[in-house]
């Protein structure tokens, strides 16, 4: 399997944990239990019940956007056969970059958190390049 398809589902795997923390971090303020959580939301507010929720949805958001770029791109670049030391460094760039991102974000951590999604957009970048060179 072409390391970039394992990168791709190594980020499909933490794009789930993050899910499931962002869940989980609900029922860290005490204000939602496991029963509000299993049911419609409808009482939850719209910016998160504490800041660590809030933040681990707006990191959820913000890697959802990173994927739309990046698992087109792994595809393109596998389907089309262009994958190089550079593709897979790119793929390695971003996956390593979103994974040091979510913690980041999550705690609160300013400069660290965006070098990390900085990280992650130069990897997207040397994909795009690679493909359009």
């Amino acid at each position: 399997m072409p390391t970039e398809i394992n990168y791709l589902l190594s980020a499909v795997a933490l794009y789930l944990a993050m899910i499931v923390f962002q869940a989980i971090a609900a029922t860290f303020s005490g204000k939602v239990t496991l029963g509000d959580l299993l049911g419609p939301r409808d009482k939850m507010p719209a910016d998160g019940v504490s800041p660590l929720h809030a933040r681990a949805r707006r990191a959820q958001a913000n890697f959802t956007e990173g994927m739309i770029m990046f698992i087109p791109l792994v595809m393109i670049t596998v389907y089309s056969s262009q994958t190089t030391s550079m593709t897979a460094l790119g793929a390695a760039l971003f996956f390593y970059g979103r994974l040091a991102f979510a913690p980041l974000y999550w705690f609160g951590i300013p400069v660290l958190r965006t070098v990390a999604w900085a990280v992650s957009i130069v990897g997207i970048l040397i994909l795009l390049v690679e493909l359009v060179t």
